[in-house]
């Protein structure tokens, strides 16, 4: 086990918070704190959300040096570059965690991307951590932050054709209209019967109309 009991059970409670946060509604979260909902000395069930998630990000970081520091006793030995991805993999879920946790406090929060980039960066590789990227960074109006991270999963991952998928959406609403066409049409190449299929084809159709200036 890369992460104890402990460290599993606050990463779940962090990510129950946060969905009951979007679920309920910013609004109505605030509403319940102001009039003193949550009892009198309560934590803010928010800032201990983020503090929980910064928690499983510090054990996450650990897990990820033990492993590494195995590798390296053992380079030879698959199950140790087996823990290295998969503690890699479980740090980048508690950073994508910790970039949620601070978006339910303040959706411009810079603080929240730059974990969320982080989060890319520690497991490039998982598409459940990409993205939650392209959630934050689209959350804050900034698409093209996630562009980097969609480009590396597909060269590690050619033939996911979902990924591409992705990426053109992103793309597109970045205004990279190359890219999105690029994108999409790799998507059909992998996936030419997915029902997604029609869908890009229009997306296709439309981003290959010649642009229209005024004035």
């Amino acid at each position: 086990m890369l992460f104890d009991g402990k460290h599993q059970k606050t990463l779940t409670k962090v990510i129950a918070i946060v969905a009951i946060i979007a679920f309920l509604g910013f609004g109505l979260v605030a509403g319940f704190l102001a009039v003193g909902g949550g009892g009198c000395g309560t934590t803010d069930p928010l800032q201990q959300a983020v503090s929980d998630a910064q928690a499983s990000v510090q054990q996450g970081q650990a897990a990820v040096a033990n492993a590494k520091k195995a590798l390296k006793q053992s380079p030879g030995n698959a199950q140790a570059k087996q823990d290295v991805v998969r503690a890699q993999s479980d740090l980048g879920q508690a950073q994508i965690t910790l970039a949620q946790a601070r978006l339910a406090i303040n959706r411009q929060d810079p603080e929240a991307l730059s974990s969320a980039l982080a989060a890319a960066t520690s497991a490039p590789g998982n598409l459940d951590v990409i993205l939650g990227l392209v959630t934050v960074a689209t959350t804050q109006n900034n698409p093209a932050a996630a562009l980097p991270a969609l480009q590396a999963y597909t060269s590690r991952n050619p033939k996911d054709s979902q990924a591409f998928a992705y990426w053109g959406q992103v793309a597109e609403q970045a205004g990279q209209r190359n890219q999105a066409v690029l994108a999409y049409q790799r998507f059909l190449q992998l996936a030419p019967d997915d029902p997604l299929a029609p869908d890009i084809r229009n997306r296709l159709a439309e981003l290959s109309k010649p642009v229209t200036t005024t004035g």
